[in-house]
């Protein structure tokens, strides 16, 4: 019995090893994220991408991801991205449902303010804040968040690029 609970044990940890280690590649939820150069001027930072299941979720967002997992979402990835002095960070989640997905991007986007991507899904929708621009997009049982630092017209333009591209990927992959 001490033999295989090692076993196991030692398989556990090189299975959480492997996940932390992981590229977006080596997720069907991080293939849904662009790579460096699928939106026209912008690279994926070096090192940036984080994956996370289950309670490993808590490793992407701080705090509040029990609420998170309790809204079916079953995993999380996030990539940053760069233009010159721009930036930009990606999140893409997974739900257990369609219908969660739906609803987590459906509380997301309540209120005003918001406008359609063209060019999208029909889930996806932009929104200026007083210091960044936000977008969601959600298809299936994928809803992404871009967020991008400062509010220039730029910055609009890349966030709209991004929700077309992941809208794209995500339709590929679910």
């Amino acid at each position: 019995m001490t033999t295989k609970r090692a076993i196991m044990t030692l398989i556990g940890v090189s299975l959480l090893v492997a996940a932390a280690l992981a590229g977006p590649a080596d997720t069907k939820l991080g293939r849904c994220l662009p790579k460096s150069g699928d939106v026209s001027g912008w690279q994926a930072v070096s090192s940036s991408y984080k994956y996370g299941s289950g309670n490993g979720i808590a490793d992407i967002y701080n705090g509040g991801y029990e609420k998170l997992l309790q809204k079916g979402m079953k995993a999380a990835c996030t990539q940053n991205y760069s233009n010159d002095s721009r930036r930009i960070n990606v999140y893409g989640n997974e739900f257990d449902t369609a219908a969660n997905a739906k609803a987590y991007y459906n509380s997301e986007t309540s209120g005003s303010g918001w406008s359609a991507v063209s060019g999208a899904s029909e889930g996806a929708k932009y929104k200026k804040t007083s210091s960044v621009v936000v977008g969601h997009v959600y298809r299936g049982k994928v809803h992404a968040k871009v967020v991008a630092q400062g509010t220039s017209d730029a910055q609009v333009a890349a966030v709209q690029a991004f929700l077309r591209k992941l809208s794209e990927k995500i339709g590929k992959e679910y």
